[in-house]
């Protein structure tokens, strides 16, 4: 067990957010944490939830706290959403996932006590394979908050919806079109520079003045808003869908090699995009990091999921979902031809 610095955080602190809808993702994510954890700092997890019952916060805590370590403790603190004045955000008519509850890990720096130095942020889709502790330590102190840059989208100025930049209004704000764009799905925030630049009101106040413009929410938000005040993490601690791609992987930025790196030794595995590993279908790989810490939890009966990835290993599972769909795409291209060909 590794003992504690004097220079290093007395204790981690967690945050996430969500509603009932995702208390079993939010149970196998925090299970995760504490699976992994090899120090004795102790563990401080916040949650910002808004319809949860008691007993579904209870069916939580225990799934978590019956897989701790004895070497540190563990603490929950909840806050109801409805304790914050309501705010006119944007939400998706297309993604169920993107209701209010998606901006609460703005108003996390709010609920932690004055004291406290550093938050890791943790989207509910996520599942933590390596020691937090190693991500705390390694994150750069001297910037407001620390992310992972996007891969296929790797700059503000990168166009998403419709040929819009990322951060529409990039120019105006005086942003250079070079600047990397993150992902926010995970987060380590240095709470002192946040709090002292009122982040979380500006961030907020920026998605609810350009709510018909904004792309991806409070994700773009962010990145308009602490532009210059961040700095980038190990993809390996944000691996999301784009590792299934890796024709995306082409930007000068990135080499076979990262893709390779990031693919097989992720630290937090994301499940970006509408298919979650606990919704009915999911059939893409990575699903053999969801499952173990599912079944250390009190949720493990509340979802059937046979993964063929869990009996044969993910780089197998990997190899040949990879060959069907490159074939799938082949005979696209073959029969898109043959169309061509035969209208000419």
């Amino acid at each position: 067990m590794e003992t504690m610095s004097s220079n290093r955080p007395r204790e981690i602190n967690v945050g996430c957010a969500g509603n009932a809808a995702f208390a079993l993702p939010i149970a196998v994510m925090l299970t995760s944490v504490v699976c992994n954890a090899k120090t004795n700092r102790d563990i401080h997890i916040y949650i910002i939830e808004s319809d949860m019952t008691d007993s579904l916060r209870q069916k939580i805590e225990q799934s978590v706290l019956q897989n701790k370590k004895s070497f540190h403790q563990v603490t929950f603190h909840w806050t109801k959403l409805d304790q914050f004045p309501t705010y006119d955000l944007p939400e998706s008519k297309k993604h169920h996932l993107i209701t209010p509850d998606a901006y609460s890990r703005l108003l996390l720096p709010n609920v932690l006590p004055e004291e406290a130095e550093q938050l890791i942020y943790l989207d509910a889709d996520v599942v933590v394979i390596a020691d937090l502790a190693l991500l705390s330590d390694s994150a750069d102190k001297n910037c407001t908050m620390c992310a992972a840059p996007s891969v296929i989208l790797p700059y503000v100025s990168s166009t998403g919806h419709e040929g819009i930049p990322l951060v529409f209004n990039y120019v105006e704000l005086g942003i250079p079109a070079s600047n990397r764009y993150f992902n926010s799905g995970v987060l380590v925030i240095n709470l002192k520079p946040w709090r002292k630049n009122q982040i979380s009101s500006r961030v907020i106040d920026y998605v609810q003045r350009h709510r018909k413009q904004v792309l991806l929410y409070d994700q773009g938000a962010l990145n308009a808003i602490l532009f210059d005040q961040w700095s980038p993490l190990d993809n390996r601690w944000n691996q999301t869908y784009t590792i299934m791609l890796p024709e995306w992987w082409s930007t000068e930025l990135y080499s076979r090699e990262d893709w390779r790196r990031i693919k097989n030794d992720p630290f937090i595995v994301h499940y970006t995009g509408p298919d979650k590993p606990w919704l009915p279908g999911y059939k893409r790989p990575r699903l053999s990091f969801f499952t173990p810490y599912l079944k250390k939890t009190l949720f493990k009966n509340d979802v059937k999921i046979f993964s063929i990835e869990s009996i044969i290993g993910y780089r197998l599972y990997f190899s040949l979902w990879s060959t069907k769909r490159n074939i799938h795409r082949l005979l696209l291209q073959w029969a898109a031809r043959f169309r061509g060909k035969k209208t000419a």
